[in-house]
């Protein structure tokens, strides 16, 4: 997996692991990114081994000192000069790998509950993608936001210098899945695209409004919306009903919303909107329109 640039990040408090990865290869996010909830990320690219990371998950599961699992990881390994690693344990803590065989610019830094990395890079990539992603939540950005927001500014600077294909968004945490039964939080992949991450982007936009109990958001009265919040509400509406005619009972847009599985951002009783359908609305129109 050559010219990859990618983020992983551990949010203390909620316990969530997370890994943002783009490449000009096909179907990054079938490679790139290894999380276990329990145990923490492993990151493997410039040809990636998938049978290394998932021993690395298991031994970051039992506790073993990074050190001890990148030794393991690069053991026996005929091409470990070609390798970029990068490993989180539960705790945070980072270890990164960068093989001397690597095609340049290979990068790598380690902050905080997050590490950044990168192969064939238009140079100083990884130092824009850290800085974008310290303060984004120094700034109150959630991780998903924090990340994408890095992951557009690596873009931004340059990233895989012989251009852009795919992306992926991988994040875990414990009990977090789909109705509780998964620790899969998030797992969203833009397998082939001339704009990978801004596609990746709208992507979680969609996320969010299908799963509004997983972010901070409040609800505005029907009645307390602005005039900007009206024109885009009645698109969306528009949009999903596949017509002219919005419905302006509460019932019927309910009934609209639960269709397409967007009823958690209706309280019907308050006749009351989640502010993500502000914040991540126009997402959903672009995705709709395609």
């Amino acid at each position: 997996m050559i010219a990859t640039f990618t983020i992983a990040a551990r949010d203390p408090a909620t316990q969530t692991y997370a890994v943002l990865t783009a490449s000009n290869f096909l179907a990054v996010g079938a490679l790139v990114p290894w999380i276990d909830a329990r145990g923490g990320i492993v990151v493997t690219q410039s040809f990636a081994h998938p049978e290394s990371a998932a021993l690395a998950l298991e031994n970051l599961r039992h506790d073993t000192p990074l050190k001890r699992v990148l030794e393991s990881f690069l053991e026996d390994d005929p091409i470990a000069k070609k390798r970029q690693v990068g490993l989180m344990n539960r705790h945070g803590e980072c270890m990164l790998y960068d093989g001397p065989d690597c095609t340049p610019a290979i990068e790598s830094m380690q902050g905080e509950n997050f590490f950044v990395c990168g192969n064939m890079l238009v140079g100083g990539t990884i130092e824009a993608m850290a800085k974008a992603y310290t303060d984004a939540l120094r700034h109150g950005l959630e991780l998903g936001d924090a990340m994408l927001r890095a992951m557009l500014a690596g873009q931004q600077h340059g990233g895989d210098y012989r251009g852009k294909l795919a992306a992926a968004m991988l994040m875990k945490r414990p009990g977090a899945g789909y109705m509780g039964s998964s620790d899969t939080l998030v797992d969203l992949r833009v397998d082939a695209s001339a704009h990978p991450l801004a596609e990746l982007r709208d992507l979680y936009s969609l996320f969010k409004l299908y799963n509004p109990h997983h972010f901070d958001h409040s609800m505005i009265p029907e009645a307390q919306l602005s005039p900007a919040d009206n024109k885009l509400l009645a698109s969306l509406l528009a949009l999903l009903k596949h017509s002219d005619q919005i419905p302006h009972e509460p019932e019927q847009v309910l009934e609209l919303l639960e269709r397409h599985n967007l009823a958690g951002n209706y309280d019907i009783n308050k006749q009351r909107f989640s502010s993500l359908l502000f914040s991540e609305g126009h997402a959903l129109l672009r995705l709709l329109r395609v």
